[in-house]
């Protein structure tokens, strides 16, 4: 319980997570420009075509590293099916193994999937709609996803009559004028992807260059966290019980941890 509930704490911290997608610059430099930038906290997608090797790689090389990978399907089925285009996926059990810290997908996970793994691993799946959101938080999703294209739903998730319940992590065109926008509809957590963080940028930029831009995004997010919610911010270092207290969502982790 206690990496799961650091790595939620370490989401909430850093308030941007660096995506990474299908893209030409070099895994390694990316991780390397995390790290320099100060990062704990990554999303490594399976669009990568690297990701069936960099995954087990992150995981033993850069142990404090919370990793989440993106892009799951959580039904083998489907897996098995599109790994013949797709050779990197793997299903939700083959990541589990690796010990990542969590799951994100583009779109909905079964609830029964999300009750399995929840109680070890962050799940962050897609939702459409505020019923989609609440029926995969009540299942204990520690975030839903939402698209940045459209922030009305975000803006509905977090109406009056839904009593505060959604965590809501936003991505999709999460640049550093959006980002903001994305916090300031209710965002608790956004999400951008490198092709758009370093969109312009040469991939043989120095790994120093990366950081820098990457640094500069998450310094935005951190300042829009912090302006929408100024209650989570003052109490970022205060004992657990007390942090999730303050939480301006519901969490899955009872009364106390």
């Amino acid at each position: 319980m206690t990496r799961l509930v650091d790595a939620y704490r370490a989401l909430h911290r850093q308030a941007m997570v660096p995506i990474f997608v299908d893209d030409d610059f070099d895994s390694g430099k990316l991780i390397d420009a995390c790290l320099e930038a100060g990062l704990d906290s990554i999303e490594y997608t399976l669009r990568r075509r690297d990701a069936r090797a960099m995954i087990p790689r992150i995981r033993a090389e850069y142990p404090d590293v919370y990793l989440l990978v993106g892009s799951t399907l959580d039904d083998e089925r489907i897996v098995a099916h599109a790994r013949s285009r797709h050779p990197q996926l793997m299903t939700p059990a083959e990541l589990d193994a690796y010990d990542i810290d969590g799951f994100v997908s583009m779109v909905g996970w079964n609830e029964e999937r999300i009750r399995c793994f929840s109680p070890r691993r962050i799940v962050i799946p897609f939702a459409m709609t505020v019923t989609e959101a609440f029926r995969q938080v009540a299942a204990g999703a520690h975030f839903v996803k939402l698209s940045g294209a459209d922030l009305s739903l975000v803006r509905l998730c977090r109406a009056a009559a839904t009593f505060d319940f959604c965590p809501i992590m936003v991505t999709g065109g999460m640049n550093e004028t959006m980002i903001p926008e994305a916090f300031e509809a209710g965002a608790a957590v956004v999400g951008a992807g490198f092709d758009l963080i370093l969109k312009g940028l040469d991939p043989d930029a120095p790994v120093r260059r990366i950081a820098e831009t990457l640094r500069k995004h998450v310094d935005v997010a951190q300042e829009a966290q912090s302006r929408r919610w100024p209650g989570l911010a003052a109490l970022r270092d205060a004992p657990t019980d007390d942090w999730l207290e303050a939480l301006p969502h519901y969490h899955p982790f009872g009364n106390g941890v």
